[in-house]
């Protein structure tokens, strides 16, 4: 099974992440990015879904940071 134009597993998470970790890892990120990259549907600049994914996961560790 390919994983797309992103590397690392789609769609899973690490269960042993700290749930403290203040950032996203790449492996995080790249499963978002490919997340976005199949609900579009459509082949674009993979660069932009990887922006999309950064920005959401990091919205959401600095609204876990403040909690």
């Amino acid at each position: 099974m390919s994983d797309g134009p992103f590397f690392g597993p789609c769609g899973r998470r690490s269960r042993d992440r700290e749930p403290s970790a203040a950032y996203p890892t790449p492996l995080e990120i790249a499963g978002r990015a490919y997340e976005l990259f199949l609900a579009d549907g459509r082949r674009g600049d993979e660069s932009e879904y990887w922006r999309r994914a950064e920005d959401e996961l990091l919205e959401r560790a600095a609204r876990r940071a403040i909690r």
